[in-house]
């Protein structure tokens, strides 16, 4: 709680504006796509994860050095997510998914949460030392931290596996 008081919500950072930004964004994707399509998303994003951590060549997605630019891996690493979204809503995946499971807004909104934050985490990964330590300490925490990274790759996880032994109980 430390954080939330460190934080001026008067005049925040832009780190933290784009933030909250990008969580109303999911939100509102959340309630566009629904709840199969994010399912497909996380598929999606943890592919991608595989692919960057696999990528051959060269060294694009290390860490930038303070001169380096890292926009380059953030854009590539969003077109690969958007690559395996395409494909994989076009797959028998969609299909399976159809056939179970409902689409309440708390499980809408927790899931396109989970993405959003499990994009978030990855993307930042991508920004140069100088850049980070500029960046808000909430942000630090919630998004930077090796254990919120491990958090949120975990996350998504427990929800599908917490909403899957939900359904089997109803029936």
């Amino acid at each position: 709680m430390n954080l939330l008081a460190d934080v001026s919500w008067f005049t925040p950072t832009l780190d933290l504006i784009v933030v909250l930004l990008l969580i109303a964004i999911a939100f509102l994707l959340g309630l566009a796509l629904k709840r199969n399509k994010i399912i497909i998303l996380l598929i999606g994003i943890y592919i991608a994860i595989a692919v960057v951590n696999f990528f051959p060549f060269g060294n694009i997605f290390d860490r930038p050095k303070i001169d380096e630019d890292f926009v380059y891996p953030v854009g590539i690493f969003i077109a690969i997510v958007l690559l395996f979204f395409t494909l994989l809503s076009r797959s028998g995946l969609k299909k399976a998914f159809s056939k179970s499971g409902d689409n309440s807004i708390f499980q809408i909104i927790l899931f396109s949460l989970f993405s959003i934050g499990l994009l978030l985490s990855v993307c930042l990964s991508f920004f140069p030392t100088d850049l980070v330590q500029e960046f808000n300490p909430i942000v630090k925490v919630l998004f930077m931290a090796k254990l919120s990274r491990f958090l949120w790759a975990l996350a998504p996880v427990f929800g599908v596996l917490m909403f899957k032994n939900k359904r089997k109980r109803r029936r």
